[in-house]
């Protein structure tokens, strides 16, 4: 009984995905439309950020589940409603779209849509490497709001897909997964972001102690022991960032809207 509940449970969740990708709209081509709009990027926590455009759309990333997540964040924020919604993977801490209200429209595979003012394109790539073979699939998105551009990328470790190392190139603003594991070898993975002139990289999906760390998953503290010493690292006692073209060259470590509201 406890098993057909469970395949029950799965096809409603499968269906309301369905239902949302199907009223997603796709572009064939197109290129970034010049704005003035304000672009603001907020961490809500673990991987999930959420896209505000002055006169435009709101989008979150990747929102989870509060009983997948590191053991100290806040239960998944109530109340965040979105105009539409991007899922890298299906892992539950990164694909809760039944936690969005609002009815948002849903982004889960590769292609070129449009969304609202933002042009977004979805490149399917890797959830990391092991022994350099892929440890499950993952989507990194890319947003273009006029000549801005944002990276969302999942739970991606090492980039191998030439189509994503193109299309990082330049961006303004990138997520970066801090697990450091062998699916994730932080050296190569920034100096690839290096490589492809990435300004600002915000660091996710890590834990917050030493003592219940999430799948093995650093510290903020520990991750940083690992980067050069000349590395600009700049702690933010805030979770909220304006996006601009002129974001500097930097590892961005904000505080968690859900850290907060655990305090």
């Amino acid at each position: 009984m406890k098993s057909t509940a469970k395949t029950i449970a799965m096809i409603l969740i499968w269906l309301v995905f369905a239902v949302a990708c199907s009223q997603a709209s796709p572009l064939s081509t197109g290129t970034p439309t010049p704005t003035d709009e304000s672009i603001t990027l907020q961490y809500i926590g673990h991987s999930c950020f959420k896209l505000s455009i002055s006169g435009g759309p709101t989008i979150i990333m990747d929102p989870y589940q509060s009983m997948n997540a590191p053991r100290e964040i806040a239960q998944f924020p109530a109340g965040l409603s979105a105009d539409f919604v991007t899922i890298s993977h299906f892992h539950p801490d990164h694909s809760n779209i039944l936690g969005i209200e609002g009815d948002p429209k849903a982004f889960i595979e590769s292609g070129v849509y449009q969304a609202g003012s933002v042009n977004l394109t979805g490149y399917q790539g890797d959830h990391g490497l092991i022994d350099g073979e892929p440890s499950g699939e993952n989507t990194v998105f890319v947003f273009e709001i006029g000549d801005i551009k944002i990276v969302h990328m999942g739970a991606a470790g090492l980039v191998t897909q030439e189509d994503i190392l193109a299309s990082i190139k330049g961006a303004e603003v990138i997520t970066f997964d801090a697990d450091a594991s062998d699916r994730h070898p932080v050296a190569e993975m920034l100096d690839q972001l290096k490589q492809s002139h990435v300004r600002t990289v915000i660091l996710t999906h890590y834990s917050f102690s030493e003592d219940a760390r999430y799948y093995g998953a650093p510290t903020i503290d520990s991750f940083l022991d690992m980067l050069p010493a000349d590395q600009l690292v700049i702690m933010e006692d805030r979770s909220e960032i304006k996006v601009t073209e002129d974001m500097p060259e930097q590892i961005l470590v904000l505080t968690p809207l859900a850290l907060s509201m655990q305090e």
